[in-house]
């Protein structure tokens, strides 16, 4: 086993990050998400390789390390011929405006994968599956609810482990991040007037106590504070939006999904509920 406190396994974890985000856009499978899988698999790629050259001594010729002088310098590199391509794509996509089709980007994912897996083993002593994404995520409760759902997924527990995910994402939503309240606070900042703010404020309907109507006064205003809440709470999500629809639909039907394709399902679900809440950690919406 490798001596871990020599290794920035930080860096690791950020690098598998950065794969399973590429995973992610690979899913969605459309033109700008394809491109993303490919410059994220990359990017995954060549933080590894700048991790093996400074555990293994190794200077840049000038001030910052390039993918040909880390594959040049860095010896024994398995599926060499294969990132070397990934990254010639990449440079393609970036500079011509090539896009790679799905049947491209699901290779390269399967060469990226196999790649850190083996790399990661035998020049760190460390196992990819044992780098776990929630080590980044500073709230307490949040990060272990976000390791019991990787857990899960290690243990083949697919299913549990995407009700986990679904978990995790509504008490980080709801409770830690608070996105609805702090969406509240925008859509009053950016137009609301006095009159909608009277309407959705809690106690408004209690003056009707006693009229036939009140009932629906409450339920009314309850709604109207709902709805305004729900349309500014999208802005949170961003490029998550699609995702979002893609990960509520596999809750929705979780139960029609067949075990061959459910291990996949979960792996999206993982990454999606993972990636999102580093996002809003990251915007300072989820509180440590």
């Amino acid at each position: 086993m490798a001596n871990t406190n020599a290794i920035n396994v930080k860096a690791l974890v950020l690098a598998k990050s950065l794969f399973m985000q590429g995973c992610n856009h690979a899913s969605i499978n459309d033109e700008v998400n394809r491109m993303y899988a490919i410059h994220c698999f990359d990017a995954a790629v060549e933080m590894i390789l700048k991790q093996i050259a400074i555990k293994k001594g190794i200077q840049p010729k000038r001030k910052y390390f390039y993918f040909e002088e880390l594959i040049k310098k860095i010896r024994d590199l398995p599926l060499k011929e294969q990132i070397t391509g990934l990254h010639n794509l990449r440079n393609m996509i970036q500079h011509q405006g090539d896009i790679p089709t799905q049947e491209t980007v699901v290779k390269y994912m399967g060469y990226v994968e196999d790649f850190l897996v083996n790399v990661i083993n035998k020049e760190f002593g460390l196992s990819f599956r044992d780098l776990a994404l929630s080590t980044l995520i500073r709230n307490e409760e949040i990060r272990k609810m976000l390791a019991k759902a990787e857990a899960l997924y290690e243990e083949g527990r697919y299913k549990d482990c995407i009700r986990q995910c679904d978990e995790t994402l509504i008490k980080a939503t709801f409770d830690v991040a608070n996105v609805f309240e702090t969406a509240g606070v925008l859509t009053s900042y950016f137009g609301i007037g006095d009159e909608f703010k009277k309407v959705i404020y809690k106690d408004y309907a209690e003056k009707f106590k006693g009229k036939e109507f009140y009932g629906a006064v409450k339920e009314l205003s309850k709604a109207l504070g709902q709805l305004a809440a729900t349309s500014t709470a999208m802005q949170f999500l961003d490029q998550y939006r699609v995702p979002f629809l893609y990960f509520r639909g596999i809750i929705n039907k979780i139960e029609e999904i067949p075990e061959s394709e459910i291990k996949n399902f979960a792996k999206f679900c993982l990454n999606f509920v993972t990636n999102l809440i580093l996002k809003w950690q990251g915007e300072g919406l989820l509180l440590d």
